[in-house]
């Protein structure tokens, strides 16, 4: 089955395993590091700081590696939808609601920079909001889908696409900071092109919430090995200050994310049923996987979706409201 369908085993580490020395976090800059978890067929282990408790990959995947865990099926059909009928619906329907959130203060007409824009949802919503949308996306494929009501760049990384300084009234970086090599440099370089006083959004999965201590090695939200980095909110708090960045707000509720978190995660801890399997059954291109996907296990898999469905969403609100949401998004400004 290809790498879309996220179906690699995890296995935990022993708690007792020793400290070893690696780059430096981004975060912290500190070099010690504990193994965490290790991945199924690959050599890279995801570790966990021992000066603020994030994560990462150990040894960190070249370019070329990282571009093997994105198929074009990651990104779905160019200008189709990439889930099922009602999932695409409601992932577009919170990406309006998102941008007039996010956007909330910038000026009208501002100019707004979605990095790592994908197909283009949440920029859609950006330009239909009244703004001057922009994106940027390392990948030709995953942008096919981007209408051109947007000006897009391709590049690798966000210091390649070759924007002016101080361009930028607010730049988004929206569950694409977990998948980068360097994101201490591409906040660097977001600090660079935004404005003085330009608002900052990231948004991240809370690797220190209830959710991620929960389900540990079945937790979704580490989709590994695509998610290089993972966040606490305190290091991503200490590391956008580092940059130069004042965190105005934290915002530990969003629906798209986090009550589908809590539902893959308690399907994952069912063995008989295949990880993540009720994420590929929703995503178009895994309508017509076969084995493991029985009518049998089909079936269980939406019965089970279902049933969690209601808890779920009120463990969503009771972990936001505790302040350990499954994902988080800071928004900050540019000192």
């Amino acid at each position: 089955m290809a790498e879309i369908f996220y179906e690699r085993a995890l296995a935990t580490l022993p708690a007792a395993a020793p400290a070893v020395a690696a780059e430096a976090c981004p975060a912290c800059g500190e070099r010690a590091v504990r193994p965490r978890f290790a991945i199924e067929g690959l050599g890279e282990r995801l570790v966990v700081c021992e000066g603020c408790g994030c994560g990462r990959l150990e040894p960190m995947p070249g370019e070329a590696e990282i571009a093997r865990f994105y198929p074009d099926a990651y990104y779905g059909d160019p200008g189709e939808a990439k889930f099922s009928g009602p999932i695409e619906w409601l992932v577009r329907r919170v990406g309006a609601r998102q941008a007039r959130s996010l956007l909330d203060g910038v000026p009208a007409g501002g100019r707004v920079l979605d990095v790592g824009c994908g197909r283009g949802v949440l920029l859609r919503a950006v330009a239909q909001a009244g703004y001057e949308a922009h994106g940027v996306e390392m990948s030709a494929a995953a942008a096919k889908g981007v209408d051109a009501f947007a000006t897009l760049r391709i590049a690798p990384r966000l210091a390649a696409a070759g924007y002016a300084a101080e361009l930028f009234d607010a730049v988004i970086v929206w569950h694409v900071l977990e998948h980068l090599r360097d994101p201490r440099g591409a906040i660097d370089e977001a600090y660079r092109i935004l404005r003085p006083g330009g608002r900052l959004v990231v948004a991240v999965p809370n690797f220190a919430s209830a959710q991620a201590r929960w389900a540990g090695a079945d937790w979704f939200h580490l989709d590994l090995p695509r998610h290089l980095h993972h966040f606490r909110l305190d290091g991503l708090e200490r590391m956008l200050e580092g940059c130069g960045f004042g965190v105005e707000s934290v915002h530990h509720f969003s629906l798209s994310q986090n009550p589908y978190g809590w539902i893959q995660s308690a399907s994952n801890r069912v063995r008989s049923l295949p990880r993540n399997g009720l994420y590929t059954l929703l995503h178009r291109r895994g309508g017509g996987a076969t084995a493991p996907f029985t009518p049998r296990v089909r079936a269980q898999l939406l019965a089970l979706g279902a049933l969690l469905a209601p808890p779920a969403l009120a463990l969503s609100v009771f972990e936001a409201l505790a302040r350990s949401g499954a994902t988080v998004h800071v928004i900050a400004r540019k000192r």
